[in-house]
């Protein structure tokens, strides 16, 4: 089975599951590797939410359980950084003072609010709200690009209250492109996050027409990655993201 390159513990803030059980269900899986991705978004504007990772013990924690697992799974110290304009240094000193061995950057906020919240979509439109989205996204890769692979690209659809009855690619035709062509310029990957599909959507994130495009213009690289928050959906809808891959002629990168 394919490695995950997307999970979540409870060193997340929305995550209760331990990572010994992660690592745990990996091995029952028959992953050859588990990243571990907890996230870190500086600046988060969620009152009463704290998304950040205490290091010293995440990494303690990692080690010992890359010794306790060390003949059956090889476990990836990873993170999900938060891209804001606003963090740049905060993100630049993280990485450069911290061993990762894998980095996903993503989007979460949007006008200085989570699109997860109904609060968001109060008097927007889906239209509006997802170019919104994707300038926003694409501002956070200028403003800092030191990271591996690009998750959950449309993130904001599975949060619509409509979820993708008004989403079309081609309406972001424009800006999607440009945010392909830098991510391919700067050799950061595309994650296949199938996250989608345990919500019950038809396509992961990014949507099937993001991945053929990225593959038109000339992205040759994809991680895949669940996005799980409990050690139930590890791995949840990878049939569909290798046949993708397959579909599309893509090479699937992973750290040996």
């Amino acid at each position: 089975m394919l490695s995950d390159y997307h999970v979540h513990s409870n060193f997340s803030f929305d995550s209760e599951e331990s990572p010994d059980n992660i690592v745990s269900r990996a091995i029952e899986l028959g992953m050859p590797c588990i990243a571990i991705t907890d996230h870190q978004d500086f600046n988060w504007p969620v009152e009463g939410e704290f998304p950040y990772i205490d290091f010293d013990n995440y990494f303690s924690t990692l080690d010992e359980l890359s010794s306790k697992y060390e003949d059956k799974i090889k476990i990836i110290k990873g993170i999900e950084l938060g891209l804001v304009e606003d963090a740049k240094s905060q993100c630049q000193n993280l990485i450069k003072n911290n061993a990762f061995d894998f980095v996903i950057g993503s989007c979460h906020i949007v006008d200085n609010m989570d699109p997860y919240y109904s609060g968001f979509w109060k008097n927007r439109k889906d239209r509006d709200a997802f170019e919104l989205y994707f300038k926003t996204l694409l501002n956070g890769i200028k403003s800092f690009d030191r990271f591996d692979t690009l998750g959950h690209m449309d993130y904001i659809v599975r949060y619509s209250p409509n979820k993708d009855t008004n989403y079309s690619v081609l309406d972001y035709r424009d800006i999607i492109d440009e945010i392909l062509t830098l991510i391919i310029s700067q050799n950061i990957k595309l994650e296949i996050n199938t996250a989608n599909l345990a919500k019950g959507f038809s396509f992961p994130n990014p949507h099937t027409d993001i991945i053929k495009r990225y593959k038109e213009l000339g992205g040759e690289y994809v991680t895949v990655g669940s996005d799980a928050h409990t050690a139930e959906n590890i791995g949840y809808g990878f049939d569909v993201a290798e046949e993708i891959i397959k579909n599309f002629n893509l090479n699937i990168f992973t750290i040996k």
